[in-house]
């Protein structure tokens, strides 16, 4: 790994443990603006701790292999297939999962507003279907 990439990690943990000490002293008062310090402080810090560490404990080899393996299994022809069958079945399910949440909604008498907003996904999923489905045609 390189310093430049330890230093970067350390100072996240840094940023992060100053973000959650003043959302949790410093402006402990003002509700949101707390928790949002004290949620954000402490997620980087957990990201940059955790890449400090993993960065220390592998060596450089070690993370160039890592990564040739990992490039050979993106491109792998079967693992692209793979990916493709479970985001169309993600989607299938996704769609019928929308269309109960709409209707329920109808059902429970919610808002307008909610349920035009829940049912602009089906929609937006539609145009990107059929968008897409003509990108790709004319692309492969």
């Amino acid at each position: 790994m390189r310093k430049g990439g330890l230093w970067l990690y350390a100072g996240l943990a840094v940023i992060g443990a100053v973000a959650l000490y003043v959302g949790g002293f410093v402006l402990s008062g003002e509700g949101m603006v707390s928790g949002l310090c004290i949620g954000l402080g402490a997620a980087v810090f957990c990201l940059g701790m955790g890449n400090f560490i993993s960065s220390l404990l592998t060596s450089k080899p070690e993370t160039d292999e890592r990564a040739r393996r990992k490039a050979v299994e993106v491109q792998d022809e079967r693992n692209i297939r793979l990916r493709e069958k479970v985001g169309s079945t993600i989607n299938r399910v996704l769609v019928y999962a929308l269309s109960i949440l709409v209707l329920a909604l109808g059902f429970m008498g919610a808002g307008i507003t909610i349920i035009l907003m829940v049912s602009s996904l089906l929609l937006l999923e539609l145009v990107l279907a059929i968008g897409l489905s003509n990108y790709y045609t004319k692309r492969m």
